[in-house]
């Protein structure tokens, strides 16, 4: 676990050096493949190490479906990518339609993206909640919020897939996520509370405000009270306006 430790020490840009320099490629490829297998499993890998990392293990020849298929649902299209190079264009089971529908929408404008999201918000069952929670990663706000509002009255979720997102998740992404638990009253938001209160972008603590305040005074008062002291002007404020109101 020494290698591993002192791989994540270096920067995300420095990770992917490391990768593709000649003294990890002169390692053994057993080696190098353990090494990539237990890089991919960690909480603090960066999208752009992680997708690396695939496309190498590929490269690598590691043919292991069963691996590659728990990335295939993660926010950042790159690593999806490198996932389905690995597992084959063709090959798999990889689920009613999910990466042509995904790739068609990465084709469309915005105004087409939108009606093609609000026309899939109509689908039950697992694909369908697969396919809306990879929408959240969507850099269209539009998008984004026809998905927030599906996934929020849902009476069926599974939020664990939600919160698995989050460690490598861009801050829209993390805010929708945050969202969605808050409107749902989940109890894993609280569970998080503390963790998001500290998260580095200022809408994810507001979006974290929003959902607290759906809940009991008494849960979620320390936090909020915290949270009035927060660095950034916006975020004390709403912290203050909702410990006013709950």
């Amino acid at each position: 676990m020494g290698l591993i430790d002192d791989f994540l020490k270096l920067t995300p840009a420095g990770q992917v050096k490391y990768l593709k320099a000649g003294e990890f490629a002169a390692m053994e490829r057993e080696k190098r493949i353990e090494f990539l297998k237990e890089l991919a499993s960690c909480a603090g890998i960066s999208s752009k190490c992680l997708a690396s990392a695939l496309k190498i293990l590929r490269e690598l020849k590691f043919r292991d479906r069963s691996f590659y298929k728990q990335f295939l649902e993660h926010p950042d299209s790159s690593v999806v990518m490198a996932c389905k190079k690995a597992m084959g264009d063709r090959g798999g089971d990889i689920g009613s339609g999910f990466f042509p529908v995904r790739e068609l929408l990465r084709k469309r404008d915005n105004e087409r993206k939108l009606e093609t999201v609000k026309l899939i918000v109509s689908e039950t069952g697992q694909a369908g909640e697969n396919m809306l929670i990879s929408f959240l990663s969507e850099d269209n706000m539009r998008v984004r919020e026809v998905v927030v509002r599906e996934l929020s009255r849902r009476a069926q979720l599974d939020e664990n897939k939600l919160i698995e997102q989050l460690p490598h998740a861009i801050w829209y992404s993390r805010a929708a996520i945050v969202e969605v638990l808050g409107n749902r009253r989940s109890r894993k938001l609280l569970e998080m509370a503390n963790d998001l209160a500290q998260d580095a972008n200022v809408e994810v603590r507001l979006k974290l405000l929003e959902g607290l305040a759906n809940f009991d005074r008494d849960e979620v008062k320390v936090l909020v009270l915290k949270l009035t002291r927060d660095p950034h002007m916006r975020v004390s404020r709403e912290a203050k306006r909702i410990l006013a109101t709950i």
